[in-house]
């Protein structure tokens, strides 16, 4: 019950972290200009946003499945695909303690009868994903023609503790006190590892993951270079694009606020500055995308909602936290 409610508590204070840096920066921009944006938004580009949005999502998929199967776990991509976007959702509408990640585990260990299969492919793919969101940035900068140094440095720091964490990762590395322990969480981390490390003999099944990984943010750099345009905004160069959407994706990480919300925000209105954007218009981007995101995860929370109805009528009083498609 204590553990409950200081996990609640620790949600409250992310909403109001993350709403206070909105504020602040909303203020410091200028609403008035910000809502005049919104309004001149060219809707003809919504098509092609959320195409790429949606192709975006597949290949974040396609990466899961190429990990999951490595691991001799048999599940079919429509599943995955769906797993994925109920995650989404529950990042962006439910906030809870596990987060979109932690849900993905739960639908793929629950499905497949293996829970440590799950999380280490999620957790591995999530990982190289960091690798390859900072790789990009940091080679970005070697074309780019306006680049942060704040920015490089922050990229240099991840990308090492991406290799750092993905060498423990794939070495299925535990350390020997937990070896040494006979208990739940002891067993459950030894599992993930071994089957973490399981995933270094399959090197072409990595190369495949990190390739799309970079697949996929380059689609994101293109989504916020399509908002760009829809806003009558100038479109920096690729590399430039690269970086800031890059270095911003890394300051949303950061467990201070609610799903990056208001640090993703300054990363834009910093970065996007040398380039002649105003804070209202560098928040306006920001803003839209996490609209439109959010906007294409309701889709999961439909998905999610079926699959609640379905597992009702097919187990009858089954519990609604374990209900699976």
């Amino acid at each position: 019950m204590e553990s409950n409610k200081k996990k609640q508590l620790m949600i409250i204070f992310k909403i109001m972290i993350s709403v206070s840096l909105l504020a602040g920066l909303i203020i410091f921009a200028d609403i008035d200009k910000i809502i005049s944006s919104l309004q001149g938004f060219k809707l003809k580009w919504l098509p092609l946003i959320f195409l790429l949005i949606t192709l975006s999502v597949v290949v974040s998929t396609f990466k899961w499945e190429v990990l999951v199967k490595a691991q001799n776990v048999s599940i079919r991509f429509s599943t995955l695909f769906g797993y994925y976007i109920i995650g989404l959702f529950f990042n962006n509408f439910l906030p809870s303690s596990i987060g979109g990640d932690g849900v993905r585990i739960y639908l793929t260990g629950k499905k497949t009868n293996n829970y440590s299969s799950a999380a280490s492919s999620v957790v591995v793919e999530r990982i190289l994903a960091t690798v390859t969101l900072a790789w990009l940035g940091i080679v970005s900068v070697i074309f780019a023609q306006k680049p942060s140094q704040y920015a490089v440095v922050l990229l240099i720091i991840l990308f090492i503790a991406g290799l750092f964490l993905t060498c423990i990762l794939l070495t299925g590395w535990v350390p020997q006190f937990v070896r040494n322990k006979d208990g739940k969480i002891s067993n459950a981390w030894i599992s993930f590892a071994d089957s973490s490390g399981e995933l270094k003999h399959h090197p072409q099944e990595l190369m495949i993951c990190l390739f799309a990984s970079l697949v996929f943010q380059i689609i994101v750099s293109l989504v916020i270079g399509a908002i760009m345009i829809g806003l009558n905004q100038t479109m920096i160069p690729l590399p430039d694009l690269f970086l800031v959407t890059s270095a911003s994706s890394v300051l949303a990480m950061v467990p201070i606020g609610l799903n990056g919300y208001g640090m993703r925000e300054g990363a834009y209105i910093y970065l996007l500055q040398p380039f002649g954007y105003t804070p209202s218009a560098a928040l306006t981007v920001s803003v839209l995308f996490a609209l439109f995101v959010s906007m294409f995860s309701l889709i999961g929370g439909i998905y999610w909602i079926r699959c609640m109805s379905v597992a009702k009528k097919a187990m009858g009083n089954m519990p609604e936290g374990a209900m699976i498609c």
